[in-house]
């Protein structure tokens, strides 16, 4: 019975040493990558600002088909829009007439 008691203290202490040693190699590893990571994120932040003007460019385009296909689905609307004015018009000019005697 005590043999597995202290198996079981060495079966933990491997345990937490293994785990230092792998928490302190991936500690010094990440160290070692960190700068090669920072070169990354600089040249893709050069990749952004070389394709800002093309992304800038493609978004114009976008807004120009998508207002012109807005403007486009409102023309149903004009004949409304035309048949109102039209009322309006009618409705001012119909009380300047003289009443008959």
């Amino acid at each position: 019975m005590v043999e597995l008691v202290v198996l079981g203290a060495l079966a933990l202490a491997a345990f937490i040493v293994i785990g230092s040693l792998v928490t302190v190699f991936s500690l010094v590893g990440w160290i070692i990558s960190l700068p090669f990571r920072l070169v990354g994120l600089v040249f893709k932040g050069l990749g952004l600002l070389i394709g800002l003007p093309l992304l800038m460019f493609a978004g114009l385009i976008v807004a120009l088909v998508v207002g012109v296909g807005a403007l486009l689905a409102l023309v149903p609307l004009l004949s409304v829009l035309l048949l109102v004015l039209g009322l309006v018009w009618l409705a001012r000019h119909r009380g300047h007439r003289p009443l008959p005697h």
